[in-house]
């Protein structure tokens, strides 16, 4: 299994009226925390792009446990527990500075080849950044 941490402080325009984070506001922060997760075992997003590779969300399942509120420091743990083959499922949870749950997302994400705009299998040389750290 691999973990990944990022912190993130909720701003303004994070939260909503009642001045707490906005629903759908996780999914955006989810999104950062993902990025920064494939930086660290060695490649981005964008350098897949540039191999032609994308990969979009297939399936968003969100658990809300607590209210994030404004200028919380919040701590978000991305977790990828299986090797990629066809899909790329990040496990994702949003923690207070004391440890508590905020909020949990299952994330599945497919990978598309940009110039056949078709599923593909998770390519070799992403599958070998993930075995390395398994």
């Amino acid at each position: 299994m691999i973990v990944c941490q990022y912190r993130h402080r909720i701003t303004y325009s994070d939260t909503d009226a009642m001045g707490v984070m906005y629903y759908a506001n996780y999914l955006r922060v989810y999104e950062a925390a993902r990025g920064e997760f494939m930086r660290e075992i060695g490649f981005s997003f964008s350098d897949m792009e540039k191999r032609g590779i994308i990969c979009p969300a297939i399936n968003v399942n969100i658990e809300y446990h607590k209210f994030a509120k404004f200028d919380w420091e919040v701590i978000i743990k991305s977790y990828v527990k299986e090797l990629p083959l066809a899909k790329l499922v990040f496990i994702q949870e949003m923690y207070d500075l004391e440890n508590n749950l905020i909020n949990r997302a299952t994330v599945k994400l497919g990978f598309i080849d940009q110039k056949r705009s078709r599923a593909v299998r998770c390519p070799d040389w992403i599958l070998k950044l993930f075995e390395n750290k398994f």
